[in-house]
Formats: structure tokens, C-alpha cells, sequence
């Protein structure tokens, strides 16, 4: 198979469709890539909580899990040129499991992206379906370790990634890329009821790079009102020769439907890159959460987390990486206490992976 699998048609569609009677004769250019990530790794992981009834209350595992540097999808792509620089875009992208070959997410074929409409040569891109929220679409750059799933705390970052039924507009013009989305909730006699919007902006010129962004998600619609999640992030990059710089802080705070605060905190994170020689990449990087109370209680202790990981590219399209990491006050990508031995407070993960695109 090619590099991309691409499969170019450049038959005469518009003739096989005026055939067909849906549109008049002549010339149109098309072109389908199916594309794809296979990522796999072995994890060591500590302190984990056991079942009930087990002989000790907690314990270390080792396993195979799947999207350590990126999650493992595959998709396809589309485009067709409509003339006067303007083109009709489509993807279908579903997440998958390599580990134990089950779907992403269950009943959900395209799970990670779902939309389609048109492209237009300087006035952006409009978008119909489901698709990444704006956070995700513009902080990837700005993050440490680019969303890798060991270990960077992204979904909770950001939660919600996607949103279903969304409408999305992006226009690139130089460095400076912005966008802003609707997701419609649906909901019979409300707009608010579940709906979802945001939107930011970056700009990355040379060596530096800067983002900001908003995201609000909400929640059914009711007599006492709509409950919401708003989080609003700043970042930034600093890339000089084979050194990348990342910073950034996120605010977070979730509501009731009375509009009691249910959630409140701060998150910062900060990463230091370098380029060992041109296949090979080490990362460090540290999160750290500042959690407020919401009842008039003490606070619980802050979250953090500490990763060093190492990519080596072997080829254009497979790497081998690794990665360590250290979270007090929480599980691994800063999961809950919960998920821990009782008693536990602390986390270590370690992780050998490799990836494969196509």
C-alpha cells in the first residue's frame, strides 16, 4: 500500500452523475484518502485498587493498552473542487482499540469525527457535524507532550472533546488561525438546553506562538434552570533551534442547574522539549491542578503530575517511544483518588509504545 493509500478519482464524476440525473455535465476533480494511527504499548502501572474481597487492597499490573502517543483511529478523508476556489470536504473518523481490537466507543462507528461542507480559498471553512471542540482544535501545539495519551491529563483539560450536531467555522490568514463552534443541544423548547459553543485564536510566528480560547458546554434545560461547564485557556510556545518551550493555564468552573458552583479549579502546566539528533525527541513536562473548594470546606489537595517521555523516529511513519510519570494527590492523567488502593496517594506509570501511521 502507498504512503496515504490515496485514491485519487480523476474521471469524469460530473458525467456519471449527470447520468444518474443529479448534475449537469462536466468536469470535477475528487480525491478520497483513507488514512490511520496504530499505537500500542506496554504499561506498568502501582497502587491500583483491587476487587472486593481480594487478598491485599491494592496492587501493581502490567498490561497492553493502546494510543500512547496518539489514539489509534482510522479514517477517511475527502475533497472536491467546485470551482471559483471552493471545495466540498468531508471526514469519517473512528477510534479503535489495538489492544483488544473493540471500537472506541461503543455504538458509535465514527466516534472521533463526523462532518462535512465546504472550503473556500480566504474565507475559511464551514463544517457540519460531529467535531472537535475549539480548545482542542488550537492548544495541540502548545501542549507538552501534543495530547499523548501516556501521560498528558488532556480530557481532563478539556472535556468535552467532541461535540455532536456542531456547526464550525475556521479561517487561517498567515500565522493567525481562528475558529468558533456550535454544537445545537437539541432539546425540544429550549436553545440552551445541552447545547455547547466556543472559540480562541493563535498565532505562531517564527519561534513564538501564542492561543486563547473558550469553551462552554450545557446541561439539560430545566425548570430551575441549565447547569454549565465554561473553561477558558491561555498558552504559550517558544521553539529557538532544537529547544521547544510550552506554558499555559486553564480555568475551569461547573455549574447546577440553580447556578450553585459545583467544580472549580485552576489548572497550569509547563514543558521543556529537545531535539537530540534529528529521529530523536525527549519531553518533560509537569501539571498541576489547584482545586477550590465548593461547600465552605478545606480544599483537597492539589494534583500533580511529572512525565519525561523519549520519541524515536525509525521511519517517516513509525516511531518507539517512552515515557515515565509521577502524580501525587491523584491517578495517572490526574484520574480520581478512587481509582487508587485506599489509602493510596500517589501514582507511577511507565510506558513503551510504538506507532505507526498510515
Amino acid at each position: 500500500m502507498k504512503k496515504n493509500m490515496r485514491v485519487t478519482v480523476l474521471t469524469h464524476l460530473s458525467g456519471l452523475l449527470a447520468i444518474a440525473g443529479v448534475v449537469p455535465a462536466g468536469n470535477a476533480q475528487s480525491s478520497v484518502t483513507l488514512y490511520g494511527v496504530a499505537d500500542t504499548f506496554l504499561e506498568y502501572s502501582n497502587h491500583l485498587r483491587t476487587a472486593a474481597g481480594a487478598a491485599s487492597e491494592g496492587g501493581s499490573r502490567v498490561r497492553l493498552n493502546s494510543g500512547g502517543l496518539a489514539g489509534s483511529r482510522w479514517g477517511l478523508r475527502g475533497v472536491e473542487d467546485l470551482g471559483g476556489g471552493v471545495q466540498a470536504v468531508f471526514a469519517l473518523e473512528s477510534g479503535f482499540n489495538i489492544d483488544a481490537g473493540t471500537m472506541g466507543e461503543a455504538g458509535r462507528l465514527f466516534n472521533r469525527q463526523a462532518f462535512m461542507g465546504l472550503n473556500t480559498k480566504g474565507f475559511g471553512r464551514l463544517t457540519f457535524g460531529r467535531q472537535y471542540t475549539s480548545m482542542f482544535d488550537l492548544l495541540p501545539l502548545f501542549m507538552p507532550l501534543t495530547y499523548a495519551g501516556a501521560y498528558e491529563p488532556m480530557p481532563f483539560l478539556m472535556s468535552p472533546l467532541r461535540v455532536d450536531n456542531a456547526v464550525k467555522y475556521r479561517i487561517e490568514r498567515g500565522p493567525l488561525a481562528a475558529q468558533a463552534h456550535y454544537g445545537f443541544g437539541e432539546q425540544v423548547g429550549s436553545w440552551q438546553g445541552n447545547a455547547s459553543w466556543g472559540g480562541g485564536a493563535s498565532y505562531i510566528s517564527g519561534d513564538l506562538g501564542l492561543a486563547a480560547v473558550y469553551d462552554q458546554a450545557n446541561g439539560q434545560d430545566t425548570a430551575t434552570g441549565s447547569g454549565r461547564m465554561r473553561k477558558v485557556a491561555v498558552a504559550a510556545t517558544y521553539a529557538p533551534g532544537a529547544w521547544r518551550l510550552t506554558a499555559g493555564y486553564r480555568w475551569a468552573e461547573e455549574t447546577i442547574a440553580s447556578g450553585e458552583r459545583k467544580h472549580r479549579d485552576d489548572m497550569w502546566w509547563a514543558g521543556v522539549g529537545y531535539r537530540l539528533t534529528p529521529a530523536f525527541q525527549m519531553n518533560a513536562a509537569f501539571y498541576y491542578d489547584d482545586i477550590k473548594a465548593t461547600d465552605g470546606s478545606a480544599s483537597p489537595p492539589n494534583p500533580r503530575q511529572y512525565v519525561l517521555q523519549g520519541v524515536y523516529a525509525v521511519s517517516k511513519r513509525t516511531d518507539l517511544y517512552g515515557a515515565v510519570a509521577y502524580v501525587r494527590n491523584a491517578g495517572l492523567n490526574f484520574a480520581a483518588l478512587a481509582t487508587l488502593a485506599p489509602g493510596a496517594r500517589s501514582q507511577t506509570g511507565v510506558a513503551l509504545g510504538i506507532r505507526h501511521k498510515f
